[in-house]
């Protein structure tokens, strides 16, 4: 089973990616829908936020916080070790989970969507790494039109983010989303042939 590590920066396409191979029959572990679960309402992994963080980074309904964490760990970088130390632990777990089920009954090929891919080293855990990339403006204007956040507030979130250059260094495939969609799924159409053959469904 060949294991695909698909990752990108902040507003690169990665999602349309994801959604192309799930089309075509891959399995898909999307972390960061993990990374939500793992702090949902009850969770163990939200205990473990209230008793690092304390209880004000709680709604009053019971939940977390999210804008309240996100300011929190952008500004204080041991906060967001703290916070990545509770959450990565959890999806990855949940990960591993996922592949020994996708092992077990036969899939050629499955992909693990994971933003940190590089930063938390799971890159050692799959066969390819396949980087989604942009251009910088493009990835600005579009992360402006997705999320409503300021020019400035977006080039923060960037710089925050390991580099598109350092990324590449790790990438087996680099798709290229800067153009239209067509070329971007024509291009994921061609680099899952490379892997599976005629078997992937392209």
């Amino acid at each position: 089973m060949i294991v695909i590590g698909l990752t990108g920066g902040i507003a690169s396409g990665k999602s349309t990616v994801s959604a192309e191979l799930r089309r075509l029959g891959l399995p898909i572990f999307d972390a960061d829908q993990e990374a939500r679960d793992a702090v949902a309402k009850g969770s163990k992994g939200l205990a473990l936020v209230a008793e690092t963080f304390g209880q004000e980074y709680l709604t009053a309904e019971g939940e977390m916080d999210r804008a309240k964490v996100s300011q929190l760990v952008f500004n204080d970088k041991d906060a967001l070790k703290k916070l990545e130390g509770i959450l990565h632990k959890i999806v990855w777990e949940q990960a591993k989970n996922f592949l020994e089920r996708c092992h077990s009954v036969g899939h050629p090929a499955v992909v693990l969507d994971v933003p940190l891919l590089i930063e938390t080293g799971w890159y050692h855990e799959v066969d390819k790494v396949w980087l989604v990339a942009v251009s910088r403006d493009q990835q600005v204007k579009r992360a402006m039109i997705r999320s409503g956040m300021s020019a400035e507030e977006v080039e923060a979130r960037i710089e925050a983010q390991m580099s598109l250059a350092e990324k590449k260094k790790y990438a087996d495939v680099v798709l290229d989303n800067s153009g239209n969609l067509e070329d971007t799924l024509a291009a994921v159409h061609a680099e899952l042939k490379k892997l599976l053959g005629e078997d992937c469904g392209c």
